[in-house]
This record gives structure tokens, C-alpha cells and sequence, in this order.
């Protein structure tokens, strides 16, 4: 029997050593309800494993949107409480919302209902005989919101090799920003197509994407293409490959490791993506609303999103929701 129970002693001591450590290190996060509707008030509150100097970063996501950000510093036992207002232009769109608390390398998140619509209020109560019954009235349905901001890749399959050559010509800067970015390479080995034993084919005065709908929508396009190229898919003959595509990613990503790592400071950062923009490389919808709060710093929780972005930790559509959320401050001016 005493044996028995020094090797339950020994087995549990042994457990706890075991244990991985980021057990101790979860975040703890609650809201007051499950659901609000516009213009009520959102209590998020929750605790973490204390590391003085570090603060907490909060974003409110809607399917497509950042909605808000908050950064909040801890008491020291760790607790922490905040709360939102959910009126203004950011929150348009009824649905599922995220709640995403950041913390020492950690993350949690919650999920909640909102409607943009908000709560109907009671009639006053009068005399049977004198209620009339209104027809309810209609609100118009909610374009669903969309994500602004978008990476175009280079070139653009949607842009013959026409298109860039003559843009290579008769624009000074896009000439300049080229040779910067593929010094020693000609235009035409970058974005023109290969020649195919079919003389004129492809076409350099259309787009990748012109042959590639072709293919996908005209039968006896299709069925000419694989009889002279069978051992070729379309993508091949294009020069649409994943390879290609990604190449701008990569050094968008280049530019976020480079900077969350202090190696470049925030102007340069800056003018790099915004010099994408003026590319066309990132593509930014016109109809994003410039809030203009006069206060251009770049916030600190979009340098930790460099760095993540720059380690594959978040998506690209992450990352941009940040770069749409500098367009929206005017901390990146397009």
C-alpha cells in the first residue's frame, strides 16, 4: 500500500513537469451578452498571465472589416476590461462579429451576433378601438461589406504585356520603379509571354485572363489549344504560375519583416506600400471613407501585424485590413 502511493506521488510530480507551459499563459476573455444591436455598448473583459509593459491588443471584426481596435494594459493580477460603442460608419453590417484579444504571443477569440438595424421601441398603448394597425415599414437591404484593400499580384493577369510595355514607355515613374524592383531584367521577360511554335499566339495585346476565360468557356477553343499544345496547360502558355503570383506578396512581406524589425523606419515603410498602390500592385477601392483624425502615427498594434504577417502567423487579408485601416486615418495617403 505505501508503495502504491509513492509512485501515485512520483507519477503526479512527474505529470506536472510535463505540462506545456502555454497552459499557464491562456487568455481568459467574456462579454456581457451574445448579441447587441447598433448603438448598444460592448463589455469585454478578461485576464492574462501578467508581463509588465505589455499591452493587450483588442480588434472587433466583421466578416470583411476591422470595426474597431483598442490597446489596454493590465493590472497586475492580470485583469482587464474595455468596452465599445457600436455606432458610426465602420458598423454597417449585420452578422457574426469576432472579438480577437492578442496577448504575449497568444491569442483567444469570441464571436457575437450584431444587428445594424436597431431595436424597435413599444407603441404607447391606447383605447382597442383606436389602434391602427401601419404597415411595417422596409428597410433596404445592406450591400454586404467588402474588404477595400486587395493585392493585384505582378503583373496583373487582368493587364495584357501590352499594356505594361507601353506603361513602361510613357510612364517615367512606373520605368523607375520597375528597374528598381527587377534590376537587369527586361520588361518583356518579365510580364510578355514565351513564343509558341503557333506564330502570333499568344497575343501580347491580351491579357492572361482573356486566354484563360477563353479556355474555360469556349469548347473548341479548349479543344483547339490541347491539340497543339498537349502537354501544356493554358496556365503554362500565360505565364500564370503560383510562382509569379506570389511574387509581390514576398516582398510585401519583405517590407513588414524589415520594418517590425527596425531595419527601416515608419516613413520609408510608408512610401513603400504606398508606392505599390500607385502601382496598381496593392489595388484600394475608391469608396473607402477617410476618417481624418489628424494623429498619423502608425499605431503600435500594425507593427506586431507586420511581424506576424511577415511569419506566415496571420493571412494576407489580415494584413491588408490593417493597411485599409492607414488609408482610413490618412496615415497612408492615396
Amino acid at each position: 500500500m505505501i508503495y502504491r502511493t509513492i509512485f501515485a506521488i512520483v507519477l503526479t510530480i512527474f505529470a506536472g513537469l510535463f505540462l506545456p507551459t502555454s497552459a499557464f499563459a491562456d487568455i481568459s476573455m467574456y462579454l456581457d451578452k451574445s448579441s447587441y444591436n447598433v448603438g448598444q455598448t460592448i463589455i469585454l473583459s478578461g485576464s492574462v498571465e501578467y508581463q509588465q509593459g505589455l499591452p493587450i491588443i483588442i480588434q472587433l471584426r466583421s466578416s470583411s472589416d476591422i470595426v474597431a481596435i483598442d490597446q489596454k494594459f493590465p493590472s497586475p493580477s492580470g485583469k482587464f476590461t474595455t468596452t465599445f460603442n457600436t455606432e458610426g460608419s465602420k458598423w454597417q453590417e449585420s452578422g457574426t462579429y469576432t472579438v480577437l484579444v492578442s496577448y504575449a504571443g497568444q491569442t483567444a477569440q469570441k464571436t457575437f451576433q450584431f444587428s445594424a438595424i436597431s431595436e424597435p421601441t413599444k407603441p404607447a398603448q391606447s383605447h382597442p378601438s383606436k389602434q391602427i394597425q401601419e404597415k411595417p415599414k422596409v428597410t433596404p437591404t445592406q450591400e454586404k461589406a467588402k474588404i477595400k484593400v486587395e493585392i493585384k499580384g505582378f503583373p496583373d493577369p487582368t493587364k495584357s504585356p501590352q499594356y505594361y510595355y507601353d506603361r513602361y514607355k510613357d510612364n517615367a515613374e512606373f520605368k523607375t520603379w520597375f528597374d528598381s524592383m527587377f534590376a537587369g531584367r527586361k520588361i518583356e521577360s518579365v510580364v510578355g509571354y514565351k513564343s509558341t511554335h503557333v506564330a502570333g499566339f499568344p497575343d501580347q495585346a491580351y491579357s492572361p485572363q482573356y486566354y484563360m476565360d477563353r479556355y474555360k468557356n469556349e469548347d473548341l477553343f479548349a479543344l483547339w489549344f490541347e491539340r497543339q499544345f498537349p502537354e501544356k496547360s493554358i496556365y503554362d502558355v500565360v505565364n500564370v504560375t503560383e510562382e509569379n503570383m506570389a511574387t509581390v506578396p514576398d516582398w510585401i512581406k519583405q517590407y513588414a519583416q524589415l520594418w517590425s524589425a527596425g531595419q527601416i523606419d515608419d516613413v520609408l515603410f510608408i512610401d513603400r506600400i504606398s508606392n505599390l498602390i500607385a502601382q496598381d500592385v496593392i489595388k484600394v477601392d475608391g469608396q473607402i471613407i477617410k476618417q481624418n483624425n489628424g494623429d498619423k502615427t502608425i499605431p503600435f498594434w500594425f507593427k506586431n501585424n507586420a511581424s506576424w504577417y511577415s511569419k506566415n502567423q496571420i493571412t494576407t487579408e489580415d494584413f491588408l485590413l490593417g493597411i485599409q485601416y492607414l488609408i482610413e486615418q490618412e496615415i497612408i495617403v492615396v
